[in-house]
Parts: structure tokens; C-alpha cells; sequence
């Protein structure tokens, strides 16, 4: 009985030694990892909102990831479209329509300017972060815009912006280079040989948009009727000559400008007795007369179509060179021959696409790229370089750069000052109260400042969770240290107590 109670007792002092070693190892374990578990099942009851409180963590880890890279693009788009803004500012400042100096290469001093500034947008549209394109939609895989000199001169076989220009000025221009008007010869009756009548026609060369429409005649000359024009498509009108008109008389001819015919053109003419500007001479008779306003008309028609007239042309031929947003086909004039055509044609398969990023239908580019930020909370922030006020640095600059003023004649001084002056009206649409780059840099900054308040938002509950976490699976260190220390002291005391019971033996036991 006495050896069974010895047995029992090492047996007993083992198992304690032995307890005590696991609650060593499992309190040694909670001070290195500062976890009083290392899993959810020895939390106890508290284990399901550590769970749940983890998950949460991990969701807004997930989201502040997909918020450091929209920041990143964000940030890029907000220093770009600031740097575009000035470009615009100083393309406007650049397009000087009173510094018409020739350089030595048949460019004005202010195309030179323009082009660089050119080039500097198409890199500022070309920007890449990380793959991602900021100004070609959803493409991320190549520059949206094409180079430079592919724009203007063309690749590949497609034609640039210089060719469709020049396309779309000769269909204005006409055959008659007047602005598809046809000015008849003078018609003249005569009664023993002096003239009795004498009448000219100006007619419209057919029903189309190009070239100059009629729009009125106003007559104050003495001894002269006008027939129509009657608004009809094609229009005209006639001019006869019955007497002599008085010495300054006048009479007013207006034409509309395409595309729209909207804008007009007015040409004032007075009788004078030596012709000169704005004013056609009186001659020997009538038929001399006529004939003198009839060339007056030609020549004015001629000067005006070479000058606002081909201006008006280069920006219509820009608008469908670089207005493709959404997916719209750029347009080029049916021909050759292109000075008789009447029709617009799709250019897709002839024409350089300036813009090659994404281009599907849509009345917002915004939605082009999408961040994920918090739950129910998507922001929006894509851009395309063809949107209006991006493209129209590009339209502005390549259509002023492509224009020829190398003659320097009195026509190419008009023609460049009215050119400029078209540009310009681009870069700064008359009446807006900001640009267009403007409108797409505050769509932005509301994107990243919700993307911010999102983060913000995210920062303070990761910190409440992960403080409820840690008072959940974290341990108290200097309990912990005094209990390993407890359990120090009481192993030793029972590796004491196990050496003495392990050492007896039934000689000393007797």
C-alpha cells in the first residue's frame, strides 16, 4: 500500500510537471505574439466578432488599395489638365492675329510657337501611369493620340489634316474661285447702238453647303431693279442697269458663310465717280457701269473667298478632322473633283485617326474609368483626349499650324488674321465662363475629393477595428510576464519535488 502511494505520487508529479511545461510553452507563445490565441476558436466567446472585425479590416485593405492607385491617376490628371489649361492661355496669347512676320521656312512667327505647344499637348495627352493611358478611355495599352507630323501629313496611306484642308477649300472655293457663285457676262441691249438695258446674273452653282449662300440684295441705286434672290436653294438674282445711278448711291449685297449659314457677309458698294475701295466708278453710259459693278462684285467675291471664306473652310474641315467623340466618323469631301463636289463622305478608311483610345458611344468620358472605393461608393474619373477641350488645343493648333500664309500677299494677311481670329474663338468660346479643361479638372477634383473622404473615413474605422481586435486577441504583458515568472518559480518547485520522489527507493523507503 505504502509503494502503490509512491507510485501514485511520481505519477502525479509528472503530470504536473508536465501541465505546468504546456501552460510555459502556451504563455511563452502569447508574449511573443502578443496573441492570447493563435486561433478564432480559443478567443471563446468573442470569437465571431473578432471574425467579423478581421473581415472588415481586410475589406477597407482591399479598398485603400484601389485608392492609392486612383489617387495616383487623379493626382497625374490634375497636374496635366493644369498644365493643358496654360497651354490653352498661351496658344491663345500665341495666335496673334496682328503678328504676321514670315520666317525663313514660309511659317509665321506664331505658327512656330504653336507648333511647339503642340507638340508639348500630345505628350501631355500621351501620359502613362503604371500602364494605364489618362486620356484614352479605357485603353491602356497605347498612346491615344497619333504623333505630330502623322496628324498633319499623314500615314500609313491615310490622308492628314493638311489634305482634308485642302479638300474642303477647293469645294469652297468652286471652279470659279469666287465661292461656288457664277457671275454671268454683262447682257446689254442697244438701240442705235447705245445701250438701252444692261443686266448681269450672280447665281448660287447648285444646292449644297459649301461656298457662299445669298442671302439679301438691298438696292439704292437710281435707274436699277434687282430680281430675286427668292431664298430658294439653288438661289440667284439679277442686276439691270436701265439709266445711270446718281452719284453716291450704294447697294448692299450679303452672303452666309458655311456650314451653317449663319454668318454673314456683307458687301457694300457706293457709286462713285472713280471707283476705289468699297465703291465701283460710274462710267460713260450704263453698260460701262454695269460692267464696272459686275467686276467690283467679282473682284470682292474673289478677295472674300480667299480671306474669311477659306478661314471659315479650314475650320469646318478641323471640326470633322478631329470631332470624332463618341464614335463619329470623320467626314472629307466627295471627289475629286473636289471644287464642283456637293456631298460630305465617310473619311474612316482614308483619313489618320488623330485619337485611337477608346471611342465608343457615350455622352461622359468620366465613366470610362471607375474606382471601387467603399461599399456602394463608385467614382468616376476617366478622360479621352478628344473630348471637347482637350481636342480643341489639338484642333486649334494643328489647323492654325497647317495653314499657308507663305505668299504674303494683302489676301494672306487677311486670311491669317481671319484665321486667327478663328482659333482663337476655339480656345475661348465666345460667351463660356470657363473652358472646357476647366469642366473636366472640376470633375476630377469631385471625384478625388470623395476618394479622399472615403480614405479618411476607411483610416478611423481600421483604427476602431483593429483596436477592438486587439483587445480580443491581445494578452496583457506584464500579467503575462508575472504568471511565467509564477509558473517559473512553481516548475522548478516541482522538478524539486519530482527529483526527491524520483530518487527514493525501498531502502530508504524502510
Amino acid at each position: 500500500m505504502a509503494i502503490d502511494t509512491i507510485t501514485t505520487s511520481r505519477s502525479y508529479m509528472t503530470k504536473q510537471v508536465t501541465s505546468l511545461s504546456k501552460m510555459m510553452v502556451e504563455k511563452t507563445t502569447q508574449l511573443a505574439s502578443e496573441k492570447s490565441s493563435t486561433t478564432f476558436g480559443g478567443l471563446g466567446n468573442n470569437r465571431l466578432l473578432d471574425l467579423e472585425l478581421t473581415q472588415r479590416v481586410g475589406q477597407i485593405d482591399a479598398y485603400k488599395e484601389t485608392i492609392i492607385q486612383a489617387n495616383l491617376h487623379m493626382e497625374t490628371l490634375n497636374l496635366t489638365l493644369e498644365r493643358l489649361e496654360d497651354l490653352r492661355i498661351d496658344a491663345k496669347a500665341a495666335i496673334n492675329s496682328n503678328d504676321f512676320v514670315l520666317q525663313s521656312d514660309g511659317q509665321t512667327r506664331s505658327q512656330e510657337t504653336a507648333k511647339v505647344l503642340l507638340h508639348e499637348a500630345v505628350n501631355l495627352l500621351n501620359t502613362e501611369v503604371a500602364g494605364y493611358y489618362l486620356y484614352g478611355g479605357k485603353d491602356a495599352f497605347t498612346d491615344p493620340v497619333a504623333a505630330v507630323e502623322d496628324i498633319l501629313e499623314g500615314a500609313g496611306g491615310k490622308d492628314g489634316l493638311k489634305q482634308v484642308m485642302n479638300e474642303f477649300y477647293q469645294a469652297n472655293l468652286g471652279a470659279n474661285n469666287n465661292g461656288r457663285l457664277d457671275v454671268s457676262a454683262l447682257t446689254t441691249n442697244l438701240t442705235l447702238g447705245v445701250p438701252t438695258d444692261s443686266t448681269f446674273t450672280i447665281a448660287e452653282d447648285g444646292a449644297h453647303d459649301f461656298g457662299f449662300d445669298i442671302s439679301s440684295v438691298t438696292s439704292g441705286l437710281s435707274n436699277v431693279a434687282i430680281t430675286g434672290p427668292t431664298g430658294t436653294d439653288p438661289d440667284s438674282f439679277d442686276v439691270q442697269f436701265t439709266g445711270q445711278p446718281v452719284l453716291g448711291d450704294e447697294i448692299s449685297f450679303e452672303f452666309t458663310l458655311p456650314p451653317g449659314h449663319t454668318e454673314t457677309f456683307k458687301l457694300d458698294l457706293k457709286a462713285t465717280s472713280e471707283g476705289g475701295e468699297g465703291a465701283f466708278a460710274i462710267g460713260a453710259d450704263l453698260a460701262e457701269t454695269a460692267e464696272n459693278l459686275r467686276v467690283k462684285i467679282s473682284e470682292e467675291l474673289e478677295k472674300e473667298a480667299q480671306t474669311s471664306l477659306k478661314a471659315i473652310s479650314d475650320e469646318w474641315a478641323a471640326d470633322n478632322f478631329f470631332d470624332t467623340f463618341g464614335g463619329a466618323e470623320p467626314m472629307r469631301v466627295d471627289g475629286p473633283p473636289f471644287d464642283t463636289s456637293t456631298t460630305l463622305i465617310s473619311g474612316a478608311a482614308t483619313t489618320v485617326a488623330w485619337y485611337v483610345g477608346e471611342n465608343s458611344p457615350t455622352t461622359d468620358a468620366r465613366n470610362d474609368k471607375s474606382a471601387i472605393v467603399d461599399n456602394n461608393l463608385e467614382v468616376n474619373y476617366g478622360a479621352r483626349a478628344n473630348e471637347n477641350g482637350l481636342k480643341d488645343i489639338v484642333k486649334s493648333l494643328a489647323t492654325f499650324i497647317s495653314a499657308d500664309f507663305s505668299a504674303a500677299t494683302d489676301n494672306d494677311k487677311l486670311y491669317y488674321s481671319s484665321s486667327a481670329a478663328s482659333m482663337r474663338a476655339i480656345l475661348q468660346p465666345e460667351g463660356a465662363d470657363q473652358s472646357g479643361i476647366v469642366d473636366i479638372t472640376t470633375d476630377v477634383a469631385i471625384a478625388y475629393r470623395a476618394v479622399k473622404n472615403s480614405d479618411d473615413r476607411h483610416d478611423q474605422m481600421r483604427s476602431s477595428y483593429l483596436t477592438t481586435v486587439d483587445e480580443i486577441e491581445g494578452v496583457d504583458k506584464e500579467l503575462l510576464a508575472a504568471e511565467i515568472l509564477q509558473l517559473q518559480t512553481n516548475i522548478e518547485a516541482s522538478y524539486r519535488a519530482s527529483s526527491i520522489v524520483y530518487n527514493l527507493s525501498i531502502v530508504d523507503y524502510l
